[in-house]
C-alpha cells in the first residue's frame, strides 16, 4: 500500500444489512432445529403411547380369554360332571349344561360332548349351532387345542373352546364345550382404543375378529401376538407431519423474528446519536490538541450498561427463585416416588365430585405399625426401605382411577373408587399380605403390620377434605386401639349410604 493511500471505506449500512441477514438466518435455523426436535419428541412420545396402549389392550384381551379358559377348566373338573358322564342320562347331562349356562350370562352356548364330538342333549336348547356340531364331530377330543371362530350367522358371531373331562385314570370321558360371544372382544377393543387410534384383532389369515377405528394414510403400527388363540393384536396411530402445536411454534417464531428485527432497527437508530456525539467529542478533543488547547475529557455514552447488567442479575435471581419454588412445589415424594400431599389435595376435589355424582369413593389413611421400632433397631435406612416397600405395594394395588400418596413420615392415604365395603376390606387384606412379601424382599427381616382407617366420601355438598380426613383418622385410631394390623371403618357409613 502506498504511504499516502487511503484505507478502504466500510459501509455501516451494509454491515447493518448483513447483521439483519445473520439474525434472520439464525432464527430460521433455530426454528428448523426446534421443529425437528419437536417432531422427534412427538414421534417418540406417540410411539411410547402406542406401546402402552398395545400392552394394556393385550392384557385386557388375555385376561378375558384366560377367564373363559378357566371357566371351561373349572366346569370340566366338576365332580358331578364325572358321575354324569359315567352313569347319567342324556336328559341329566342336558339339564347340567343348561343350569351352568344360566349362571354364565355372557356365554352363548354350553354343552357336554362325548369323546367322539356328539352333543348330549337338544342342541337348540344348548345353543350349539350346526357349524359348531360339524367342528365337534370332525375334531373330537382334539378340539381342545383349537380356537374355532363361527361368523356364519349375523349377530351370533362367537368363538368355541372346550376342556376335556378326565376319569380317575386320566382317560378322556368327554369334554365341556363353550361358545363365547365375539362381542366380548369387541367391547375390550372399544374400551382400549385411544381417540384417533385404531385397534384390530386378526386371525392367522389376517381376517379381523374385532376392531375399532379406521385410519387413512401413513400409520404407525405395533403388532402383539396372542399365542393362546393364534391371533394378532394390531394397534395403529396416524403419522402426522407438522402438528397444530408445530404451526403455532412457527407462527410464534415468525412473530418473534419480526419483533427482534424491529428491536434491532430501533436500537441502531437510538444508538446512532450517542455514537455520533462520542465521535464529535473525540474530534473536538483532537481539534483542541491541534490548537494547543486543553482537551476536554472524552466521556463514553455507554455507562448505562451498568444498570442493564444489574437488571439482568435481578432477572436471573428471579428465575432462580422461581425454580426453587417449583422444586418445593413438586408433586412427587422424593423417597417413595408416590404423589405427595399437595398432589393428593389437588386430586381430592375430582374424587369428591365423583362421590357427589353417586359413585362410591373410599378414603383410606394408613401407617406402618411400630414404625419407630424399625428405625431404632435397624436405623433410618431400614425405615426408608420399609416406606419404599409400602409405596411399591400401594402402587401395585391401585388402578389408574385410584390414587395413593405419602402424606408425611409413615402416613399414607389412598382414594379407591367403585368398591363397596367388602371390596375395600379385600383390598386391605391384599395390601397387608403383599406388604409382608415386599418387606422380606427388601431383606428387612421384620413383620410390621399396617393399620388403616376408612371413610366414604359423602355425596353431600358439605363434605370436604378436612372432614373426610377427620373421619378416616378417627377410624385409624380405632384400628390401633383394637390391636393394630387391621382396617377400621368410620362409624356405620357404608358404600350404599355414601353413594
Amino acid at each position: 500500500m502506498a504511504p499516502n493511500a487511503s484505507p478502504a471505506l466500510v459501509s455501516l449500512r451494509k454491515r447493518f444489512v448483513w447483521l439483519l441477514a445473520g439474525v434472520v438466518g439464525l432464527f430460521v435455523a433455530g426454528m428448523a432445529l426446534s421443529l425437528l426436535f419437536s417432531l422427534r419428541t412427538n414421534n417418540a412420545a406417540e410411539l411410547h403411547l402406542l406401546q402402552v396402549e398395545a400392552a394394556q389392550a393385550h392384557t385386557s384381551v388375555m385376561r378375558r380369554w384366560n377367564y373363559y379358559r378357566e371357566v371351561a377348566d373349572h366346569l370340566a373338573s366338576d365332580p358331578q360332571l364325572l358321575d354324569l358322564l359315567l352313569v347319567g342320562s342324556i336328559e341329566e347331562k342336558q339339564q347340567w349344561a343348561m343350569s351352568r349356562q344360566r349362571l354364565l350370562p355372557n356365554i352363548l352356548g354350553l354343552a357336554i360332548v362325548s369323546p367322539q364330538g356328539e352333543v348330549y342333549g337338544d342342541t337348540r336348547l344348548l345353543r350349539v349351532g350346526p357349524s359348531c356340531q360339524r367342528d365337534l364331530l370332525q375334531s373330537g377330543v382334539s378340539m381342545q387345542n383349537q380356537v374355532l371362530v363361527h361368523r356364519d350367522v349375523p349377530g351370533l358371531e362367537h368363538v368355541d373352546l372346550s376342556a376335556p373331562v378326565r376319569g380317575v385314570g386320566g382317560e378322556v370321558l368327554g369334554q365341556v364345550f363353550l361358545s363365547v360371544w365375539l362381542t366380548q372382544l369387541q367391547r375390550i377393543v372399544d374400551d382400549s382404543t385411544q381417540p384417533g387410534h385404531a385397534i384390530a384383532i386378526v386371525d392367522a389369515a389376517g381376517k379381523p375378529m374385532a376392531g375399532s377405528g379406521s385410519l387413512q394414510g401413513a400409520v404407525r403400527e405395533i403388532s402383539v401376538a396372542l399365542p393362546a388363540m393364534g391371533w394378532t393384536l394390531r394397534v395403529q396411530s396416524p403419522v402426522q407431519g407438522i402438528t397444530h402445536n408445530g404451526r403455532l411454534q412457527i407462527l410464534a417464531g415468525i412473530l418473534t423474528l419480526i419483533a427482534v428485527l424491529l428491536l434491532l432497527v430501533v436500537v441502531v437508530v437510538r444508538l446512532r446519536r450517542p455514537v455520533l456525539q462520542d465521535i464529535d467529542a473525540a474530534m473536538e478533543a483532537l481539534a483542541c490538541l491541534t490548537r494547543n488547547e486543553p482537551a476536554p475529557p472524552i466521556v463514553t455514552r455507554y455507562a448505562e450498561f451498568a444498570p442493564a447488567a444489574a437488571d439482568i442479575n435481578r432477572i436471573a435471581q428471579q428465575l432462580h427463585d422461581q425454580r426453587e419454588q417449583l422444586a418445593r412445589l413438586s408433586l412427587t415424594d422424593p423417597l417413595t416416588g408416590l404423589p405427595n400431599r399437595r398432589a393428593f389435595e389437588n386430586r381430592f376435589p375430582q374424587m369428591l365430585g365423583l362421590a357427589e355424582r353417586g359413585n362410591s369413593v373410599a378414603l383410606i389413611v394408613l401407617d406402618v405399625d411400630h414404625f419407630k421400632s424399625i428405625n431404632d433397631r435397624f436405623g433410618h435406612g431400614a425405615g426408608d426401605r420399609a416406606l419404599t416397600a409400602l409405596a411399591d405395594t400401594l402402587r401395585t394395588l391401585t388402578r389408574s382411577s385410584d390414587m395413593a400418596a405419602r402424606l408425611a413420615g409413615d402416613e399414607f392415604a389412598v382414594l379407591l373408587s367403585g368398591l363397596d365395603d367388602d371390596g375395600v376390606l379385600a383390598w386391605y387384606r391384599r395390601l397387608a399380605s403383599r406388604l409382608q412379601s415386599e418387606l422380606h424382599a427388601a431383606d428387612l427381616g421384620v413383620d410390621n403390620t399396617v393399620s388403616a382407617g376408612q371413610t366414604w366420601l359423602l355425596d353431600t355438598a358439605g363434605d370436604d377434605i378436612e372432614q373426610a380426613f377427620a373421619r378416616a383418622d378417627r377410624a385409624l385410631y380405632r384400628a390401633k386401639a383394637l390391636g393394630r394390623g387391621q382396617l377400621a371403618f368410620a362409624s356405620s357409613v357404608s358404600a350404599k349410604d355414601a353413594g
